[in-house]
């Protein structure tokens, strides 16, 4: 399967099949082995998506993140499809916003510098060199092109592949946290 449209509809149809307490089950140990990790300890700022319902759950990262880090979440602009991220103090700072995902508030503060910081990164699926199947709007991917900071997915276990086409944009991240496993990649290998 090489078609993105095609990979996209059957990463989303994984997701779906699996029941509610597996997707806990997973949510949790792919956010705890995140925690635990030394990227986390050491940095003092986390880029974080606000998880739908077909996303690996980022909930509890974003609640333990808020009492000690800077927290930045995503918002679209209405006028184009760039993506910039914002302060929130609270998870009150979020609401619904473009695409029924929360985002934050318009009160929030933007930020462009990103010191000491770590993005998690949205996909659907990642493969073993750390390149990702996102959702296909294109908002992560124009982010990553100027962001030099450390890049982390979040993946169930069941939806890594072990390869994809990928383009010249492609920006692939420095490691993937699932439910069973965490992939470190070599960024000397990385094309």
């Amino acid at each position: 399967m090489t078609d993105k449209k095609a990979l996209r509809k059957h990463f989303k149809e994984i997701r779906l099949s699996m029941s509610a307490e597996e997707r806990k089950q997973a949510d949790v140990a792919v956010q705890q082995a995140f925690l635990d990790s030394e990227e986390y300890k050491s940095c003092t700022t986390v880029l974080a998506y606000v998880s739908s319902d077909i996303e690996v759950s980022t909930a509890e990262i974003i609640r333990k993140a808020l009492k000690s880090k800077i927290v930045l979440c995503p918002r679209c602009e209405k006028n184009g499809n760039i993506m910039y991220f914002y302060r929130i103090n609270s998870t009150y700072d979020l609401k619904e916003g473009r695409f029924g995902i929360f985002e934050p508030d318009e009160s929030c503060e933007k930020y462009c510098v990103f010191d000491n910081a770590l993005c998690i990164v949205p996909a659907l699926s990642y493969d073993k060199d750390g390149y990702r199947l996102g959702f296909g709007m294109g908002f992560y991917d124009r982010f990553l092109a100027d962001y030099n900071g450390m890049k982390l997915g979040l993946c169930y276990d069941n939806c890594m592949s072990e390869s994809f086409c990928h383009d010249g944009y492609d920006i692939s991240v420095d490691k993937v946290f699932t439910d069973k496993d965490i992939y470190t990649i070599n960024t000397k290998e990385r094309k």
